[in-house]
């Protein structure tokens, strides 16, 4: 038997493909976080939501924006349901968590400076990466324990329209080579920890 992490001989397409691209569906404001993340050819390899979500909370978020204020859990799970991790931003953070499907801590993103740079660390806090956003927030090197380039995740332009009315946000990550547990799931997790912590906000009033 094996597990979505693949501790034992299979290992989830979600964190064996070398190329992934997150994609929102095209809404206006977000009520709630929701996700498709497709492989490089273009296979729909995982999908992620938040659930329970009480209706106040996401008229609120239509109205009024304020997703840094607003905690939001997304949970991940491969297209027939089965569970593969949780992404999770406190409310009033700038920083996230991932746990796996048991409940477990896998890392966390740590904000360094108020600023687009994360330490990535491990369930036991020891550094393990970087998440190095250029002064936008647009593009995110992902730094091993060593420095070493190792992944990369950039969110793509969408349009004037779709950038500023609506969640419907696009990132392309590419894993450069095979990464150590947690680095890689961090690295699989990082568009949307970001997404999470910095555009979910999107609202009329932006």
């Amino acid at each position: 038997m094996t597990d979505a992490f693949g501790t034992m001989r299979h290992v989830h397409a979600l964190f064996g493909a070398t190329i992934l691209r997150v994609e929102q569906p095209r809404r206006l404001p977000a009520a709630k976080s929701q996700y498709k993340i497709f492989d490089g050819p273009g296979t729909l390899v995982a999908e992620a939501q938040e659930e329970n979500v009480p209706i106040r909370r996401q008229a609120s978020r239509v109205l009024w924006g304020g997703a840094e204020a607003s905690a939001r859990t997304v949970r991940v799970a491969d297209p027939h349901g089965v569970p593969l991790m949780v992404v999770d931003k406190p409310g009033r953070s700038q920083n996230a968590a991932v746990y796996d499907p048991d409940g477990a801590l896998v890392g966390a993103f740590q904000q360094e400076d108020h600023t687009f740079r994360y330490g990535l660390h491990d369930a036991a806090g020891r550094r393990v990466g970087e998440l190095k956003g250029n002064r936008l927030g647009r593009k995110f090197a992902v730094l091993d324990a060593y420095g070493a380039h190792v992944a990369q995740v950039d969110k793509k332009w969408a349009g004037v329209g779709k950038e500023l009315l609506t969640t419907a946000d696009r990132y392309n990550v590419e894993i450069y080579r095979p990464l150590p547990y947690p680095l890689r799931h961090l690295a699989v997790a990082a568009a949307l920890a970001m997404d999470m912590i910095h555009y979910e906000e999107k609202d009329y009033f932006n």
